[in-house]
This record gives C-alpha cells, structure tokens and sequence, in this order.
C-alpha cells in the first residue's frame, strides 16, 4: 500500500490542507505543536474506518468547535496495482466517493455506502495488522506493536528461514570449559577482569617511564645541537659586520662629494627663485597696462550703445500708460458684478443647508429611538452571570488530567510484576489478606507498586517488596492527581467535559452579547451617543434660527433638489461672474506689469549711462597718470631683461643637475644611510647571541648526560618485558573471548531458526546505530526480549526512555525493510526520537534513509533539526 496524496478540510485544527508524497522514500513533514500533524493520521483512519453518516466522537471532536461546517478527508493510495481517490465528507451533507484512477477498474466512480462498501473491500487486499504495526504515533507510548499478526511479515520470513536445528549437547558441555577459560582474564559481564587491568596498567607505567627518560635525552640533544648552530651563527655575523664596516668608510667618502655638488645647485636654484619673481613682477604690470587700454575701449562703445537705447524707451512708454488706465476701468466693474452675485449664492446655500438640517434631524431622531431598545437588550445579556473559564483554562485541565494518567501509567508500567500459574489444577491462596483461587487456564499478574504478600495455606507465605524507585513513581502519581483535583476545585467542575460545556455556554453568551454591540455601533455607524443627542439639539436650534432670519418675501425650495438647482444655479452665476473678474483682473495686472516694465526699462538704462560716464571719467584719469609714471616702451624692456637673467641661472643649475647625475648621487646616499642600518642591526644580533651561548653553556653543564642514558636503558628493559607479559595474556584472553562467542552464537542460532531472519534484520540497523556489538534476544512472538551493549545483557522493560524509543523505531523500521516491497505500507513516525542524542540521531537517519529506499517512510515533527541529517528526505512545511 502507498499513500500518494491526503486533504483534509475542517478537521480538528485544520481548516484546509493538501500535502502530495512521493512513491518511494522519506518524507519529513514540519510544522509547530499542535498545528495538525497527527490529526492528519487520525483523519486517514477515519476515512477508512467511519461511514460518513457516523456521528462517532472522533467526527463530533473533529469540527471546529462553534462552527457550523462540513468535515471532508480525501485521500489518493494504491493497493497492489489499483490507485484510487477516496473522499468523504461527515456531519453537514454527508457524502462518500471513491474514484479509480489506474488499474483494473480505472475510469470507475461510485458514490454512497456502495463507494464505502468497495473501499473496505480494497482495503481487505491491505495488511491492516502491518499498517498499524509500523506506526509510531506520539500518544501510543513505547510499546512493541504485534507483528505475528501480519501475512506480509509471515512471508518473507518464511522465505529466510534456514536448516533445521540440531543437537547443541556438545556445545554446551565445550561452553562451560571456555567460560571457565575465560573467567580467569574476563568478568561475568566480559570485561576485562583485576589481573588483566594490572597488566596493562603496569605496562602503561612501563611506557610512560621510558617515554620520560627518551623525552629528557632529546631534550639534552636539543640543547647541544642549538648551542653548536649558535656557535657558528656568531662568527658569521663577526665576519658580516667588518664588511659592513668597510663598505661604511669607502661611502662615507663618496658622499662628501655629492653634497657639495649639491649645496652649490641649491644656491643656484635660490638665484633661480629671486629672478622668476622678477620677471613675474615685469610681465605683471604690462599685463594690467593692456588691460587697461582695452577696458577704457570698450566702456567707450558701451555708453554709445545706452544712449540710443535711452530715447527708444522713452518714444514707447505713452501708449502703455494709455492701456493701463483701460484696464484698470473694466476690473473695477467686474468686480461689482462678482459682489452681488455672491450674495445671491450665499442665501441659496443656506435654503439648501436648512433643508438638509431638516432632513439630518428626522433620522437623528429615528436613530436615537432604535438605540434605546437595543440598550435595554443589552442590559438584559450582560446581567446573566458568566463562567470564569477561558480555552487557557481548559487546556491547562486537560493536560493535568493527561498529565495525572501518564504518571499512573508509567507507575504501573515501570514496577515489576509477579505472575503466578497454578498447574494441573486451580490451587487456593491468600494475597494481602483475601483468599483468591489461582485458575490453571488464567495465570495471576499482580504489579508491584507496594508491598505485596502472597499465601500457600500451611505451606508457605511470599512477600514482595517494590523496587526502591517505586516511591518517585507513587508520589509524582499523588502529585499529578492532586494537582488536577485542585483545578477542577478552583474552576468549580466536576470534569474536563463539565469544563468544555460551561465553556461553551459562556462562549455563546459573549456571542449574543457582540451581536447587541455589533447592532448599537452599527447604528451609531462610528458616531457616539451624546454627539447625535447634542446634533439633534444643535439642527433644532439652527432650523428655528434659519426661519427666523430668512426674508418670508422670497419662496423657501420645496425640496432639497430644489434648493440645490437654485444654489447651483447661483453658484454657476458667481462663478461666470468670478471668471469675468478674474479675467479683468489678469489684464488689468498685466497692464500695470507692462507700464512697469517699461518705466523700469528707461529708469535702468537712464541710470547705466550716467554710472558708464562716471566710470569711463576715472579710467581716463588713471591710464593717464600710469604713462607719466612709466611709459609703454619702457614696460616692454623690463620684461625682456628678466627673462635673459631666468635663462642664465637655469644653465648654471642645468651643469649642477649634470655633476650629480654623474656622481650617482640618490645610489650613494641610500646605499650609506642601509649600511650604517645594517651595522647597528649586527652589533645588537652579536650582543644577543653571545648572551644565549653564555646560557646554554650553563644549562648543558647542568642537565647530566651520563645519568640520563642509564635511567633511559633501564626503563626500555622493564618495558620490553612488560610488553611481552600483556601480549600473551591477550591472545589468551582474546582466543577464549571469541571462542565463547562463537559458541553462543551457535547455540542461539540453533534455538531462533524462524526469528533468526527478523533478529537478524534488527541487529543489522542497530548495529549502524550503537555499534558492531550490538544485539537482541526475540521471543517466538517477534517480540525483543532483551539487549545486548557493550558486553551488558538489559530486558526491554529496564530501558531507559530513549533507547526503548530507539529500539522500537528499529524494529518497525527492520519490518518494512523484510516485507517485499509490493506487500508493504508506510512506516508512520510521528514526533519521534526526542530522547536521543545528536549521535544517535545522525546513526538513526541513516537506518530510516534505508528503509526508504525500499518504501515509503513519513516523518511528522515539529523540530526540523532533528532530522536534518535526512539529506535526500522530500521536506514539507505545513
């Protein structure tokens, strides 16, 4: 069986939701707490086992509390080679529909219980006891699902069984003298026993010394090797810093030249300096004398060109003034025009807002009526009294009453138990004082959560006590249950389902009472109450005053339009008349704009002129006074004179350049300042390594060669001889070791031939997830009995949390993997592995990737990282 596609609509918290699985493989689907991944199973179960005129609690729990909707599941699987489409909708328009869309039948749809009727009999070609098996759900615990009910599972094993078994007599005789053998270097656990932990303690001590001893002679060798290297490194650097010193002197030399050469370019370039500033200064003042000559030029032509424009300017201004005045005419009459126009529509606006007052006020009345008998049903809502519950509440009930189940469950579940068969015949007993009779055909299980005492009479008398952790149990039971007695007691409920109807009561009390406020806002529409009694006052008085006021000579507009035609009418007079003035006012403006600017004109140009005569007036003066200064011909010689004195002293400069540049000047100098770096730098090297040679010299003579060789020989012979010791004791230990498990694996096999295919498959996934020693005991009933890591035997009860979820997740996960493909059905995980470390997951995802590849495996959780080791999983976030 494959699940290919699942929706659901109105399904507990589900509103609507599609989610598509490939044929093959893992599919990881993610979503927060109680968002709806189990529902998603739990749906699916209905669907096939519900009709859909079933009024069964898990329909009735499924909808949406307070809402009045259908519940619908559809799902699209495959049985064999039939895929078919089966939906079916409960409680409002029940309907059922099953529609093949490949196989045999494919094309053919039916409808009704006659569509319900072929789904169970196509779901009868299923394994319904394996569907079931391999599901780990997270409200279904940890308990190992039957799997000696499945045909698909009966098959394949039957398949692997090997050869019969035969007679193990020998076998055991040879085991008890291997153990023998073995318990003189193994403990009954089979670890390593005192004698063999002291010899490898003692070699170990024999190894550390010697290792010391080795340590300590290379250490020495170290310090001779480093003082010998230092050595050599010291009469190297003598001999680089009498070079240094050498090279030193012979540039020192060298350089005396380049800077003379160079004090006298400098001197050159400062004669250099003073005769481009003469010249600058030269080429200056012929420069301003040329600008002064055409500056006077042009203001000259300038003041020619003013006073022709002048006296255009003037003949233009009397006809521009002669326009203004026009203009200025026209604006004042339109705006009479525009004053009693207005007026005409200021009185038919206020017809127009009375009539509307009129109006506002007949509805301000007619609301406040209707509001009165909305707040008389409001007042009788809220006088009801109301249950102090919420949904908080009543979640926090159901998880202390789940909370005080689980903690008596796992009371029961975690104690031992004592079974007891009578044989023959029924036999007679006493248990804490009541005389029961043991039936042959039904054995007695008594749990022990306390004390128990069991009586033969005249025979004998058993008592049994519980395990010391019994108590933890007891009292996180007691506490669990007094906890959920006392929110009943605060909430004032005998029940969760007394809580959810009072609830519910509640929750429809604050509807009716939203629906009477919903009506009084929807009748104040956003207004509140004392604004609509204050309109209703304030239209009054405004209606009385507009009758007061209005000329009784002029008709009142019979309606509203009518008003409004008159006050548009008026408002398209005011607006013409309003155009017309605002037209007369533009021409008037731009008259007066035209005046202005001619006027500005001939001020502008009348005031240029006379500041070009005062301007051209003081150049005059002052290209004059600069000639009797100085003349133009003498300027011009100046210049010349300078400019032969620059290019005198650029020659000298030039031959300087010349002088250096054969010298090698920048090379000398460089090379002077890196060789007195490099003699300092070798004079503090030689300093400080004559310093460390000194230390070294007194170390090494302190250290004790001789000394250290013989402890260093001594050591190696005590570990040579306790090598040899623990080596044998191990081949010793180790041949017997495996010797006695190969026995015992000949004798389990001998004893499990038809469960050896299922333990087998186990151990195969166990083994990638704890290791290469793992390994299970199963009973005839498929079931594991005990496991076996690290050389330790626990039964399935002793587990701890997380390996039971570990070991239960592997045994549905071996399932799938040993049914043939064709008879199998998803693997469900559902909030899996939350007690398992980050190893154990990542060994865990590899197994349930196996299993994948062989059928479909869905994994629902709400923490994604849990599973992110699952690289080829298909992911869906829901």
């Amino acid at each position: 069986m494959k699940l290919h596609r699942l929706r659901l609509e109105n399904f507990r918290g589900v509103t609507e939701r599609e989610l598509t699985f490939p044929d093959a493989g893992v599919v990881v689907v993610t979503g927060r707490n109680e968002i709806g991944k189990t529902s998603m199973i739990d749906a699916l179960d209905a669907l096939l086992d519900l009709p859909d005129s079933s009024k069964h609690k898990r329909i009735l729990e499924a909808r949406p509390a307070g809402r009045d909707v259908p519940v619908l599941v559809e799902a699209e699987f495959s049985i064999g080679t039939t895929r078919v489409v089966y939906t079916k909708q409960w409680l409002k328009r029940p309907s059922t529909t099953l529609r093949h869309v490949a196989g045999p039948e494919s094309g053919r749809a039916v409808t009704g219980r006659e569509a319900h009727d072929a789904a169970e009999a196509l779901w009868a070609g299923a394994d319904t006891a394996l569907w079931k098996a391999l599901r780990f759900m997270q409200a279904g615990g940890l308990a190992q699902n039957a799997l000696t009910d499945s045909a698909a599972l009966r098959r394949a094993l039957e398949s692997r069984a090997g050869e019969a078994p035969g007679d193990d007599r020998e076998v055991a005789t040879l085991l008890e003298r291997v153990g023998a053998e073995c318990e003189k270097y193994w403990t009954a656990t089979r670890k390593k026993n005192a004698g063999y932990v002291q010899a490898e303690t003692a070699c170990r001590d024999a190894e550390a010394e010697a290792e010391a001893a080795a340590e300590e002679l290379r250490t020495i060798a170290v310090v001779e090797d480093e003082l010998t290297e230092l050595t050599a490194s010291i009469a190297d650097a003598e001999r680089k810093l009498a070079a240094a010193r050498a090279e030193h002197a012979e540039l020192d030399r060298a350089a005396g030249q380049v800077e003379d050469v160079q004090r006298q370019r400098e001197e050159a370039r400062r004669r250099r300096d003073a005769a481009q500033g003469e010249l600058d200064r030269a080429r200056e003042r012929a420069a301003r004398r040329t600008e002064l000559v055409a500056a006077l030029a042009a203001e000259e032509q300038r003041s020619t060109a003013l006073a022709g424009q002048l006296a255009r300017c003037e003949e233009e201004l009397a006809p521009v003034r002669e326009r203004a005045a026009e203009a200025e005419q026209r604006r004042a009459a339109a705006q009479t025009a525009v004053q009693h126009a207005r007026a005409a529509a200021r009185s038919a606006r206020e017809d127009r807002a009375h009539l509307d007052d009129v109006g506002r006020h007949r509805r301000v009345l007619e609301v406040l009526g209707s509001l009165e008998a909305v707040r008389a049903r409001l007042a009788e809502l809220q006088s009801r009294p109301a249950a102090e519950l919420d949904e908080d509440a009543v979640d926090r009930l159901e998880r202390a009453e789940r909370a005080a189940e689980r903690a008596e469950a796992e009371l029961a579940a975690g104690s031992a138990r004592l079974e007891l068969t009578a044989l023959g015949r029924a036999r007679p007993l006493v248990r804490d004082g009541v005389p029961e009779e043991v039936d042959p055909e039904q054995p007695l299980t008594v749990p022990v959560t306390g004390e128990v005492e069991l009586e033969l009479p005249g025979q004998w008398r058993l008592r049994l006590s519980p395990e010391q952790g019994i108590e933890t149990r007891r009292e996180a039971a007691r506490t669990a249950a007094a906890a959920f007695a006392a929110l009943l007691d605060r909430h004032g409920v005998g029940s969760v389902a007394a809580a959810r109807t009072a609830l519910r009561e509640a929750q429809e009390l604050e509807r009716q009472v939203r629906e009477a406020v919903a009506d009084r806002d929807r009748l104040l529409d956003g207004e509140d109450e004392s604004r609509l009694r204050d309109d209703r006052d304030r239209l009054a008085a405004a209606i009385e005053q507009h009758r007061a006021r209005r000329d009784d000579d002029v008709p009142l507009p019979a309606t509203p339009e009518a008003a409004q035609e008159a006050a548009d009418a008026a408002e398209a007079a005011l607006e013409e008349a309003e155009d017309a003035a605002r037209r007369a006012e533009a021409a008037a403006d731009a008259a007066r704009d035209e005046l202005q600017r001619a006027q500005t004109d001939v001020h502008s140009v009348r005031g240029q002129l006379l500041e070009l005569e005062r301007s051209l007036t003081g150049r005059r003066a002052r290209l004059e006074e600069a000639r009797r200064e100085v003349p133009d011909e003498d300027l011009d010689r100046a210049v010349t004179a300078a400019a032969e004195a620059m290019a005198a002293v650029q020659e000298e400069i030039d031959a300087h350049e010349a002088a250096l540049a054969g010298l090698d000047a920048d090379r000398v100098l460089t090379d002077r300042e890196l060789v007195g770096d490099q003699i300092e730098g070798l004079q503090k090297i030689l300093e400080e390594r004559r310093g460390r040679r000194s230390s070294l010299e007194g170390r090494l003579e302190g250290m004790g060669r001789d000394r250290v060789q013989q402890d260093h020989d001594r050591a190696g012979t005590r570990l040579e001889a306790a090598r040899r010791h623990l080596a044998g004791l191990e081949r010793r230990a180790e041949a017997a070791l495996l010797l006695e498990r190969t026995l015992l694996a000949h004798r389990e096999r001998a004893h499990a031939q038809y469960v050896q295919p299922f333990r087998a498959a186990v151990e195969q996934l166990g083994r990638a997830v704890y290791g290469p020693d793992f390994e299970v005991r199963v009973s005839g009933s498929l079931e594991v009995e005990e496991r076996r890591l690290d050389g330790d035997w626990l039964p399935f009860p002793a587990l701890s949390t997380g390996a039971k979820e570990q070991l239960v997740i592997l045994i549905r996960l071996a399932t799938a993997l040993l049914v043939d493909p064709e008879d199998g059905v998803p693997v469900l995980l559902d909030d899996a592995l939350g007690h398992s470390d980050p190893q154990r997951l990542r060994r865990l995802a590899s197994a349930i990737t196996t299993a994948g590849e062989r059928t479909q495996v869905i994994v629902l959780t709400s923490n994604p990282e849990r599973f992110a080791t699952l690289r080829e999983a298909h992911r869906i976030e829901i």
